[in-house]
């Protein structure tokens, strides 16, 4: 296996003589076998290795049993380690997010820290991780059922930027797990199992435990022709990033307060193209296009097809408006009109906060998106309120207790299940494409013929506020909500929608 992953470095570049490696090392078998292979090129290659562990302070007694292995493990083999340790749940609670996801965040500070320390006196470093060609196989995987765009289907990358002089690789990127396993069996080595690996409510371990092993019923070579697949979407988006990056300079002029695309160029190029020059441009004003997905993109496409003076409020405020020759972005600090505002709304309890979106052109036909903040102000248990026309919609969430809790079942008060919810919340009006799940089983139907059905008139279906995840109707306000997302018994967290004031008041 040494040979492959040697070839595998020298194909990508990865590591160059000179370099200084940090090896990412939590104990378990992947990075075990990392270490334990790049030992063994330092001399061929020529570069200097050390180890980095990090201790998350979430498995208690088995975390901390993880580093003393690990240091056990480093010093046997004469590896320099730095380790750290890290509070995890104390900082996932206060940010609102997963413990997946602040671990990540926690993890990747460490091994920035690493890097600069290691940067001041021994020049370039690698940060090696232990990803292999099934954790790619369960991205692309994850990636896609997800929806995601063509850079989600390219998986992990071999190699990318971490910061000034130092990149993250991936030295065992083209080996499989199966492989690893033979390897460390092979030479005798002992590894730490993770028991959360185990734990099938995470996606991931679904996917590793129960689907992959029946595609490979399917196909044995199931992991390597997934990870062939993601290969080629890499080059793709590559090929696509250099002409979007063409036609951004073609048809986009920078302003202070953001960009203007103009349609006289913007229209010259497939509308492939198009897409992605609408998303460079959203990403670059909301400063790394985390929270910009696909719905955010195809509004401001629809954007083009209407009249001047129209306009609409995007992830992280940026607004979008229709003009003579094109669509004005402008970032969030430049149009008090996309604001945030704390107080104490009517009819609130003291210590809750408002998010307020108000004040635009052409008030009915805006676009309304609750994420980031005010996915995580939820979370941290405020209410949110957004303020349309003549009525304000409250959000706020529950925990699904049964026993404190009744189950709504008012026309404008409505319960859903938060847990379904994975990207920002839209209100808005209808749009193409938007469509209801009508039943358990996952069937689905337009919305466009469930106005029908209901006989809404034709004159009224654009006036109708909807509650949307991307193109998924949640909630027809007023009407049903979405088989998805209603609330089971397995509901972790329940959320609370009301709409109050003008048409929208409760029998």
């Amino acid at each position: 296996m040494t040979d492959e992953v040697l070839k595998w470095i020298r194909q990508e570049k990865l590591i160059e003589r000179g370099d200084t490696v940090l090896a990412g090392v939590s104990g378990g078998a992947d990075s075990v076998c990392l270490l334990l292979v790049l030992r063994k090129l330092r001399q061929e290659i020529g570069f200097s290795l050390s180890a980095v562990h990090v201790e998350h302070g979430i498995r208690g007694e088995e975390s901390r049993a993880d580093e003393t292995f690990t240091k056990q493990l480093c010093a046997g083999l004469c590896v320099p380690l730095r380790t750290f340790r890290v509070d995890v749940p104390g900082f996932a609670g206060p940010n609102g997010i997963g413990l997946e996801e602040a671990a990540r965040i926690m993890r990747y500070d460490c091994f920035r820290k690493a890097a600069e320390e290691t940067r001041q006196s021994s020049g370039r470093v690698r940060v090696a991780l232990a990803h292999h060609a099934d954790d790619n196989a369960e991205t692309v995987l994850f990636r896609m059922i997800r929806g995601s765009g063509l850079d989600g289907l390219c998986g992990m990358r071999p190699k990318r930027r971490l910061m000034e002089g130092a990149d993250v690789i991936r030295p065992l990127l083209g080996v499989s797990r199966a492989d690893i396993e033979a390897y460390l069996k092979e030479n005798a080595r002992e590894y730490r199992t993770d028991r959360t690996n185990f734990d099938m409510e995470y996606s991931r371990n679904r996917l590793r435990r129960a689907v992959l092993p029946e595609l490979e019923k399917i196909n044995r070579q199931a992991v390597l022709h997934i990870n062939q697949c993601a290969g080629y979407f890499c080059r793709l988006a590559d090929y696509m990033e250099e002409k979007t990056g063409e036609a951004f300079a073609d048809c986009c002029m920078q302003r202070e307060d953001g960009c203007c695309i103009g349609m006289e160029r913007f229209f010259t190029y497939p509308e492939l193209i198009q897409t992605e020059v609408v998303h460079r441009a959203l990403t670059e004003l909301s400063g790394g296009g985390r929270d910009v997905g696909r719905v955010h993109v195809e509004a401001v496409m629809n954007l083009f097809g209407q009249q001047v003076g129209r306009s609409l409020v995007l992830a992280h405020g940026i607004t979008a408006k229709r003009i003579y020759g094109g669509v004005v972005l402008r970032r969030a600090e430049e149009m008090p009109s996309a604001r945030r505002i704390a107080g104490q709304p009517a009819g609130q309890i003291a210590g809750q906060r408002a998010a307020q979106l108000s004040g635009q052109d052409d008030f009915e036909n805006q676009v309304f998106f609750v994420g980031g903040e005010e996915r995580r102000r939820l979370e941290a248990g405020e209410t949110v309120m957004v303020r349309l026309p003549g009525a304000s919609l409250y959000l706020r969430i529950l925990p699904n207790n049964r026993q404190n809790y009744k189950i709504q079942k008012k026309k404008y008060t409505k319960w859903l299940n938060y847990d379904k919810i994975k990207c920002d919340l839209q209100i808005r009006k209808r749009a193409s494409g938007d469509y209801l799940t009508v039943d358990e089983a996952g069937h689905r139907k337009k919305l466009k013929d469930y106005f029908i059905n209901e006989k809404v008139p034709q004159e009224l279906r654009d006036k109708v506020w909807l509650l949307a995840e991307q193109s998924h109707i949640i909630w027809v306000i007023g009407g049903r909500i979405s088989a998805a997302y209603k609330v089971t018994n397995d509901t972790k967290r329940i959320l609370e929608v009301r709409v109050d004031g003008g048409n929208y008041r409760e029998d």
